[in-house]
């Protein structure tokens, strides 16, 4: 039966819903098209479905370069053109704070959507190697199936010369092979960074340079994978920190703390990684370290701070940090997120604890994909002008 697309929603399908009330949440669906679709999975209240047939096509639907497209897990908006993926994600990452956390869109300054290369950007990735086969790729979509491949044009193209001649991959993966493979799959995963010169494939830190910053990093911590745009984001948290005492959460190998270094400013950085931080102490001499996790290292702590920036992992702000923030009585908080889901709850807990969002900007760091990156000033009300 033929269904018209009002949007896309959250994992980039496209959204519909049925006269009977159900919500059907359809692969490779862009919003406004007519589609023909198949039924994958139904539950109490929605549908999971793919396209079979696309009928009446939006102009803003290209074909998707990559032959793996729709096979490998990777991508999922290949089939919408690069230049309209980052006004779909701003539309997208507004409505979430609306519908979630009722935050009108009108009351903020929303800047422009920082945009970079479309292809070839991604300097951070997780190969999988079947070592019998000398095989290396992705898996395939909602699968433990491997996918051997030669190029992926969203690698940088150092990642993807090694990833076409594979030794250096194979010979990573046998290194791996009895402390990395959990056992999910029969194959050995090998995380990969490419830094200025040299690449990572495991502990050994690599050099890279991101506007002038120099940051040590390995393969086995977490580093945003696109550097193109990690310019921007440093440059867009620096600009908006306010005073002398800032608080630099979830730091990982101290990205932000990096650029808010200022003479007579003094950093605090908290990071429950360890081997995060002993790359940040290189990174960033000049702050104070902390490892711990934020909820832990937090509770019961009293202290004055200007600003606090805090960059989770995609499952937010455990749910007592806000309260452990507002104790501090920060002038402004820096929210950077990976979810604009998991942004739109927290910031209804920020409001509650009497802070505002004043300034939203979205950075299209994975093109090709529906994920964003959003950067959300805040401030107390005192302060709100």
């Amino acid at each position: 039966m033929p269904v018209r697309i009002e949007k896309l929603v959250q994992g980039g399908n496209g959204f519909a819903r049925l006269e009977n009330g159900t919500n059907l949440f359809i692969q490779g669906a862009l919003a406004g098209e007519l589609v023909e679709y198949a039924v994958d999975q139904t539950k109490n209240g929605y549908i999971n479905g793919h396209v079979n047939q696309v009928l009446e096509a939006s102009e803003d639907r290209v074909v998707p370069p990559c032959p793996y497209y729709g096979i490998c897990g990777g991508c999922d908006l290949q089939h919408l053109s690069s230049e309209k993926q980052a006004e779909t994600k701003r539309t997208l990452v507004l409505e979430n704070l609306g519908r979630i956390g009722a935050i009108d869109p009108t009351s903020l300054l929303v800047e422009e959507v920082s945009q970079g290369p479309f292809w070839a950007y991604r300097s951070r990735v997780r190969f999988h190697v079947e070592l019998s086969s000398r095989s290396v790729g992705f898996l395939a979509k909602k699968t433990n199936t491997l996918i051997p491949l030669e190029h992926c044009p969203i690698l940088v193209d150092s990642l993807n010369k090694v990833l076409a001649e594979k030794h250096q991959l194979v010979e990573a993966a046998r290194k791996e092979m009895f402390s990395n493979n959990s056992g999910k799959t029969p194959y050995i995963e090998v995380n990969a960074f490419a830094g200025d010169t040299q690449l990572s494939f495991g502990e050994e830190p690599v050099l890279v340079t991101v506007d002038g910053h120099r940051y040590w990093v390995s393969a086995k911590v977490f580093f945003q994978g696109n550097r193109f745009l990690l310019s921007a984001m440093g440059q867009f948290v620096s600009q908006h920190c306010l005073g002398e005492s800032v608080m630099d959460l979830y730091s990982g190998v101290g990205t932000f703390s990096s650029f808010l270094q200022e003479e007579g400013r003094h950093i605090v950085a908290v990071e429950r990684d360890s081997r995060c931080l002993a790359l940040a102490k290189k990174n960033v001499p000049s702050a104070e370290f902390f490892t711990d996790s934020v909820e832990a290292w937090g509770k019961g702590k009293k202290r004055f701070v200007d600003t606090v920036v805090v960059d989770p992992p995609r499952t937010g702000l455990d749910a007592t940090v806000p309260d452990l923030i507002s104790r501090w009585e920060p002038k402004r908080i820096i929210y950077v997120s990976c979810n604009s889901v998991t942004l739109a709850r927290d910031l209804q807990k920020f409001l509650a604890q009497g802070y505002t969002p004043r300034v939203l900007k979205v950075f299209d760091l994975y093109p090709q994909t529906f994920h964003q990156e959003v950067a959300v000033v805040l401030d107390r009300k005192e302060l709100r002008q």
